[in-house]
């Protein structure tokens, strides 16, 4: 197994016994009965096999069969407690994984909660949020394994051992050479599986994201349209060879080592066999004993098999798992949870920002002041900064120095939810929800109870007149209803809307409708933001006369700021794209 940053393997494992305890104790506490019930019922077969084979040596020997009423009850009574143990253990089973399942989820999913935006640009970030992903299924599988290990075969093979030590102590070293090797191929197994996973997440990805863009409806039309099946396909294959070449490898590898420990496995098989034979012969154990433990040697050979079975898939799993226990368990900077107050000015200082592999910022020394209650329009170029600059001001990305001031404290300090209490936003490639009209609105504020009602009719949004209602769903892979670019657009706004806030930034949210209704977007919005602080980005510089401030943004760096006839008087930058876009709209 790998050895793991930050956690030790067994840390790992304590990790994951914890979870699934938390997850359940009542089933985990069953489990262990069950498995313990087990693992007596298979030693008492054994001990009660050589009663009856001496009861029927004696019985052949004069005695009578009263002798042999005590071993048969007892055989009796083990087969009728079989399937009652076997129920139990699978009810057990069930139930651990479900719960198991389910607990080792939400952690993640809470994980998930807590990342930054940022995390999602980091290549290495986005590749440990997929390998831990694939440990959720498998974290209560390897900890129920590891349950029945210690609770079912453990002592099993322990007390069995010891009644092998009583007949012949040699026959325990036999036993041993049938364990050790499959259970260290077993170890390198996992061992390399990790090691593989670890490297293949990135491919994996890849080779799944190929595979989408010919599959899924997001890229079909495109793709269709673009005859760009045989390009897609092509690379799906291409990084599928390269994923399938680690894999035989590893498996190439395995096999190997697999064949030699067979071999000892083996050996260690027919060692038995001749002891008992040798021992039979030469009288040091009875005809009885040799049965009892010939059928307890094919009971732990199975156990065994079983054992390293389990063991392996165990590892296997806790070794996935591991991706998921770090994950969870990455140490995260203590956030003061105190309310971070909206109504005050923001204040950008010396703020510098750079994307993950990322060769030159995209913001650089930005220093700017939004007053309270004022609006604000950022404008420049593509690729000048202006999205960036808004998620560094909302506190979604993290300035890499300088740092952002809400009312004269530093909002990095803050936790998530004390950033983003009071803050609604609208973004460009805002998020259309396959849920009812209603709820489309509403999960911005599922808290209130006010009508959506008046925030629909201030942006001139009917259901009406979409002839929808509020229980429709805006989806047709759900049997509902799809809105166009212009009337999403209209619905994602009123959802920014209907979000409390004393500070709202609109992200080049109306680009799919014409300038003038782009114009009485932004002029609604102000009136509705009175006495708030507004944002907007926008590249039609027609709306931007009605901000009390514009902001010009160049290779991420402010170049001028000032009002609208202010910078249309200094004849810079801003005038120079104000008279390029007017040339647009003249004849």
């Amino acid at each position: 197994m790998n050895k793991g940053k930050g956690m030790s393997n067994i840390k790992v494992f304590l990790k994951l016994i914890k979870y699934t305890w938390l997850a359940s104790p009542l089933t985990f506490s069953v489990l262990i009965v069950a498995s313990l019930i087990f693992s007596i019922l298979r030693y008492s077969e054994i001990v009660v096999l050589q009663s009856l084979f001496d009861n029927i040596l004696k019985v052949a020997n004069g005695s009578t069969y009263d002798i042999m009423i005590t071993p048969i009850l007892a055989i009796l009574v083990i087969l009728i407690l079989n399937p009652v143990a076997e129920w139990l253990e699978f009810l057990a089973q069930g139930y651990f994984w479900r719960r198991g399942n389910g607990y080792m989820q939400s952690l993640f999913h809470n994980r998930i909660n807590e990342m930054d935006l940022i995390d999602y640009e980091d290549v290495k970030k986005f590749d440990d949020i997929k390998k831990a992903s694939l440990g959720n299924q498998e974290a209560p599988n390897g900890i129920r394994i590891i349950v029945q290990i210690l609770f079912l075969y453990l002592p099993f093979l322990l007390i069995t051992a010891l009644y092998l030590i009583s007949v012949k102590p040699m026959l325990v070293f036999a036993i041993v050479l049938i364990f050790i090797p499959v259970l260290v191929s077993e170890l390198i197994k996992i061992s390399d599986n990790y090691d593989f996973e670890d490297k293949i997440a990135n491919r994996r990805r890849k080779t799944e994201y190929f595979e989408g863009c010919i599959t899924s409806k997001e890229y079909f039309k495109e793709t269709l349209v673009n005859g760009s099946f045989n390009y897609f396909y092509s690379l799906f294959v291409d990084s599928n060879k390269k994923f399938s070449k680690e894999f035989v490898n590893v498996k190439n590898k395995l096999l190997k080592i697999a064949i030699v420990m067979r071999g000892v496995n083996t050996l260690g098989y027919l060692s038995t066999l001749g002891l008992l034979i040798y021992y039979l012969y030469n009288g040091s154990i009875s005809v009885s004993q040799f049965a009892a433990v010939y059928y307890s040697i094919d009971k732990i050979t199975t156990m065994l098999k079983n054992l390293i079975a389990n063991i392996g898939e165990a590892l296997a799993g806790i070794s996935t798992t591991s991706f998921l226990v770090r994950f969870i368990n990455e140490k995260k900077e203590i956030e003061i949870e105190e309310e971070l107050s909206k109504t005050g000015d923001i204040v950008l200082r010396d703020v510098s920002f750079i994307y993950p592999n990322a060769n030159k910022n995209a913001l650089s020394n930005v220093n700017l002041r939004i007053k309270a209650g004022t609006s604000v329009a950022i404008v420049g170029e593509n690729g000048s900064g202006k999205s960036t600059l808004t998620k560094v001001i909302m506190g979604l990305y993290k300035p890499s120095q300088g740092e952002v001031q809400y009312d004269g404290k530093n909002m990095e300090k803050y936790s998530k939810s004390s950033k983003f209490t009071n803050i609604s936003a609208v973004f460009q490639n805002f998020i259309k929800y396959k849920l009812p009209a209603e709820d489309n609105i509403r999960i911005s504020n599922f808290s209130s109870q006010d009508s959506i009602g008046n925030v629909s009719s201030q942006i001139n949004l009917s259901f009406d007149d979409l002839k929808i209602n509020n229980e429709t769903i805006l989806s047709r892979d759900f049997g509902g209803q799809e809105l166009s670019g212009g009337e999403w657009q209209r619905l994602a706004i009123a959802r920014g809307l209907y979000r409390p806030h004393n500070l709202i930034v609109l992200d080049e949210p109306t680009a799919a409708i014409d300038p003038i209704e782009e114009a009485n977007v932004f002029c609604t919005f102000k009136k509705l933001s009175n006495n708030r602080t507004c944002i907007f980005v926008t590249h039609r510089l027609g709306s931007t006369q009605i901000a009390d401030k514009i902001v010009v943004m160049e290779d991420g760096k402010i170049v001028e700021e000032g009002t609208n006839q202010e910078l249309i008087n200094l004849k810079g930058k801003y005038y120079g794209l104000l008279e390029s876009q007017a040339k647009w709209y003249k004849r």
